[in-house]
């Protein structure tokens, strides 16, 4: 942690003691008679590591590879009753050197982003997008490096990396106004027993080490499976946190296997499994059971269904109302511009809500 505290001072340097900082900017627990705000993910920083010999060397080009996205996207997201985004980005953009500066480039681009959404009424939460895993060279080719992974023998990624990210992050956007929260990692999976929860713990510390009061939202293991989060995660929030802003994020998609890929038409789905309609309710359970158990703060980050499709769109009321009654906020997957015709984007289009089934489900009154 040592790293983590020597930073230079500068554009990712701490505030100094003097200077006031902020107190948290998480939305607050809604009143039970209100409803849930709605989120969405508004996606394009984060695309392009599928190409070959992606890593921090070779991040890809913004514009080509990975994208911005405009001041009409977030604007006609509010318009339709959006005023949360959750914003993912790449760990190798933001910092190209582990243990590094942030890149000065990446760094705006989120100050971007967070503008365009404030300007349009709404407040962001920045997710970083990578599955427990930082990508470099290796041997003389990319690899995908896991949290605690050995190569060799060695360790090239761990909680002290995170920890140093998180740090920086905070000195880059403690105090910037329309933060909700930091995603620590969008879904952990695959690593060695234990890295995520001590990771996870590292990069809280190193935030709080900061004097940032902003809110944590810690995802789960194994993808951050609702179906599988009391068989992954341990047994009790493991997050200590001295300020308590802590939530934990888990995700939940419909189709067979819960990838979100939705390959089987709904038809097929339900000949595959006549109780296809309860799917949701008994993948959300887990997940639900162990916050209520706890006292824990709860967020449903990421869910979708194909939304022109009328059929799995009406398994949307039962999931929100069951969400609802549990005071767990939700963000949809996802928005962007560059989507073209993913089938659960809810990239606006000039077309009525009432042609959108499931923008219609998400905001039925």
């Amino acid at each position: 942690m040592d790293s983590v505290r020597r930073l230079p001072r500068g554009l990712h340097a701490p505030l100094p003691a003097s200077e006031p900082r902020t107190g948290p900017r998480a939305l607050g627990p809604a009143p039970a008679t209100r409803p849930l705000p709605r989120w969405i993910s508004v996606a394009g920083l984060e695309f392009g590591t599928e190409r070959t010999g992606f890593c921090n060397a070779f991040p890809g080009r913004l514009g080509e590879d990975y994208f911005l996205n405009r001041a009409e996207t977030f604007e006609r997201l509010t318009k339709v009753g959006f005023r949360s985004f959750r914003i993912p980005f790449r760990w190798e953009r933001i910092q190209p050197q582990l243990l590094g500066p942030l890149d000065p480039d990446g760094v705006q681009h989120l100050r971007l982003l967070i503008t365009l959404a404030r300007r349009a009424g709404g407040d962001v939460l920045l997710d970083l997008h990578n599955y427990g895993r930082y990508s470099q060279p290796v041997g003389g080719e990319a690899a995908a490096c896991g949290l605690e992974e050995k190569v060799d023998g060695q360790a090239l990624v761990g909680a002290q990396h995170l920890a140093d990210l998180w740090a920086r992050m905070a000195h880059a956007f403690s105090g910037v106004p329309g933060i909700l929260g930091y995603g620590l990692m969008n879904e952990p999976h695959d690593l060695p027993d234990g890295a995520w929860v001590s990771a996870s713990q590292a990069a809280s510390a190193a935030i709080r080490a900061e004097g940032d009061r902003t809110p944590l939202y810690v995802a789960g293991d194994r993808w951050s499976s609702a179906a599988h989060w009391d068989k992954v995660n341990p047994g009790a929030p493991w997050i200590d946190d001295p300020l308590g802003l802590v939530t934990y994020e888990a995700h939940c998609y419909l189709d067979h296997n819960g990838a979100g890929e939705y390959p089987y038409s709904y038809a097929e789905e339900l000949e595959m499994d006549p109780g296809l309609t309860e799917r949701g309710e008994a993948r959300l359970e887990p997940f639900l059971r162990w916050l209520e158990e706890h006292g824990a703060d709860g967020f449903l980050g990421e869910f979708a269904v194909p939304v022109q499709d009328r059929r799995w769109c009406a398994l949307l009321p039962r999931i929100l109302d069951r969400l609802d009654g549990a005071r767990v906020q939700t963000a949809w997957w996802a928005a962007g511009d560059r989507w073209g015709d993913y089938a659960l984007s809810l990239q606006p289009r000039e077309r009525a809500v009432a042609d959108q089934p499931a923008l219609a489900e998400l905001f039925r009154s």
